[in-house]
């Protein structure tokens, strides 16, 4: 029965090409996080004081933290903040720049999330345009590096502010246990 085959080929083309859609960070139902308590500085880290978020994101005291956000690993990135605010000495004068698909992802819905959980949390989200790299992607590599979101890290000097000069890049994999 040709038909049959076909259909069942076809069936199994959609679903890769949706699952592959999917991984890439499109949008998905959003995720609900319980809201983490506020991490304060140590007593030896003076928390930088200044009234408006561009003071933190210029000041050489604080540290900047770069991520990749999607809805795909959501989980993962929001696991990687908490260990990051959890394991630190200075949480206050961290910033995080969350670099964000311009085509695939919601931005409001991100931002959304990250605010709910985080609401001490000071961050930034900075879009990414795909098709910077689209065509720059081998079809040899395996399809878990095909999303151009993956190589956003090349382009942080680009994206974050100039006055920004170190920045940390975290995959949303990483738990980090010590200061």
């Amino acid at each position: 029965m040709p038909g049959v085959k076909y259909l069942s080929l076809l069936l199994l083309w959609f679903g890769l090409s949706l699952f592959s859609f999917l991984s890439c960070g499109s949008a998905i139902s959003a995720q609900k996080f319980r809201e983490a308590p506020q991490y304060y500085n140590s007593p030896d880290c003076p928390v930088i004081t200044d009234d408006d978020q561009d003071g933190l994101i210029c000041s050489e005291r604080a540290v900047h933290v770069a991520m990749t956000l999607d809805q795909t690993y959501i989980r993962g990135s929001m696991a990687a903040i908490l260990s990051v605010l959890q394991h630190s000495s200075c949480p206050q004068n961290i910033f995080f720049h969350f670099v964000i698909s311009s085509t695939r992802s919601n931005a409001s819905d991100l931002h959304a999330t990250i605010g709910a959980s985080f609401p001490y949390l000071k961050f930034d989200l900075y879009p990414f345009d795909d098709s910077a790299v689209a065509g720059l992607i081998s079809t040899s590599i395996r399809s878990a590096l095909d999303c151009p979101l993956n190589y956003a890290r090349s382009y942080l000097a680009n994206l974050l502010p100039l006055c920004v000069s170190r920045v940390v890049y975290l995959d949303s994999d990483v738990v980090v246990v010590d200061d």
